[in-house]
């Protein structure tokens, strides 16, 4: 049999216990007195290791045993399983202490009106807290990393949310948060932030999002957002912003490529440096007064400017080609379509309608679809409109025009040779 080490420290201070015990005479009733200095001394000169495993308190002249702290452990604690599922206050005891978690964390059906972990710093994983109609509080002061996402869902009495120390996380899940209005933490320090959707919610801006490549960007029905800004440089997938406060401010200079871009009710809009936009892009039902767009070079899909009662001055110097149809419709002020001088090639139709005034496309060669100009502004006419270049260029489908005086032309183009060419002046079908 092999003693370990430990075994014959514990045998030897037993036997130097049971021989002082024995050499002490006195009542059973008093207490036997503490160890001599020197026989301290000696333990320690014999075993040097014994400090490990017990501890000797010169200042008393005593020698006791140390039972380690199960409570307050010598490492942070780690904590592992491939899901915690937290229904209740007392389910939130495994994980009450946890300062490291590996796996995927679920809260729901919460009954409690704060959620306060104080030690949590790390999760690899995901933080999903939902269908919690009581809770009023959620305090995260020391998170610092969600490796997956940080889903918040169905929070309907939710007003406070805190996790100052956050700077990592992949994806942001927020929707139906109706009363959420405080939210201390820096968007700014979220470099790697992949995904951001925020929906439904009483937030009034949102700050220095900062991250160079994002998925998703969509920010819709915040009812009380007012400023967005973002240092963002491509959106691979989509970006959605919509139905916000009335006089929302979106500012995002650095954006130089995205795929889908939709963007309605804002007043004020910045994308400066905006050169691509692979799919469509729809700038529609917004209050600002002008669009600049003057590094913009190519849209993939359809390009549409819809229903912008303000808008009165459009700049995109540099647009060559709109692989999709170009749609400009109803835009109150917007008189004049002489905006899109480098424009040479519509990959789909062009529909212009609303009070138009005059149309110059000079650098136009191509329009795949068909062409229809419906202006409602009584000095247009259609007979100009007939004589102009684009009647050449139009290559799939009819060239209309309608004007206020009801005044119809409909030609016929090269890849349509059955139709005919029927300019008139009557009265419209009402």
């Amino acid at each position: 049999m092999i003693l370990r080490p430990s075994f014959l420290i514990f045998q030897f201070v037993s036997a130097a216990l049971s021989y002082h015990a024995m050499n002490y005479q006195t009542a059973a009733s008093e207490p036997m007195p503490p160890l001599s200095p020197s026989m301290n001394s000696t333990l320690l000169q014999r075993f040097p290791d014994i400090s490990a495993s017990l501890s000797l308190d010169d200042s008393a002249d005593t020698f006791e045993p140390s039972i380690p702290s199960l409570d307050k452990p010598m490492s942070p604690r780690r904590c592992a399983s491939e899901r915690y599922t937290i229904r209740s206050k007392a389910d939130l005891n495994q994980i009450l202490g946890c300062e490291d978690i590996e796996g995927n964390i679920e809260i729901s059906l919460f009954d409690e009106a704060i959620l306060r972990l104080d030690d949590l710093i790390y999760i690899d994983g995901s933080l999903e807290i939902k269908d919690s109609s009581a809770l009023v509080r959620i305090e995260l002061p020391k998170l610092q990393e969600i490796t997956g996402e940080f889903s918040l869902y169905e929070l309907t009495s939710l007003g406070y949310l805190q996790a100052p120390k956050l700077n990592l996380v992949s994806k942001i899940q927020w929707r139906v948060l109706p009363i959420l209005s405080t939210v201390d933490m820096a968007f700014e320090k979220l470099k790697k932030l992949t995904s951001i959707l925020i929906s439904d919610t009483s937030l009034s801006y949102i700050i220095g999002v900062s991250s160079p490549e994002m998925s998703t960007m969509n920010i819709n029905n915040n009812r009380f957002l007012e400023s967005l800004s973002a240092e963002v440089e491509e959106v691979t997938d989509m970006l959605h912003i919509g139905a916000n406060g009335d006089h929302m401010n979106i500012d995002l200079p650095s954006l130089r490529r995205t795929q889908n871009l939709s963007i309605h009710n804002v007043e004020q809009l910045e994308l400066g440096e905006l050169k691509e936009c692979k799919g469509s892009m729809s700038l529609d039902k917004n209050k600002f007064e002008s669009v600049q767009l003057s590094k913009l070079t190519k849209v993939g899909g359809t390009l549409s400017l819809n229903n912008n009662m303000n808008l009165k001055n459009v700049q995109v110097d540099e647009l060559d080609m709109v692989d999709g149809g170009l749609v400009l419709a109803n835009n109150t002020h917007l008189h004049n379509i002489d905006f899109f001088e480098s424009l040479s090639v519509i990959g789909g139709a062009l529909e212009l309608v609303g009070p138009i005034k005059e149309v110059k496309m000079p650098s136009l060669r191509l329009v795949r679809g068909s062409a229809k100009v419906k202006s409602s502004d009584e000095k247009f006419s259609c007979s100009t409109w007939a004589k102009s270049s684009i009647r050449a260029v139009v290559r799939g489908g009819k060239n209309e025009c309608v004007n206020s005086q009801s005044q119809n032309y409909v030609a016929s183009t090269p890849t349509n040779p059955e139709s005919k060419s029927t300019p008139s002046e009557k009265k419209s079908p009402r």
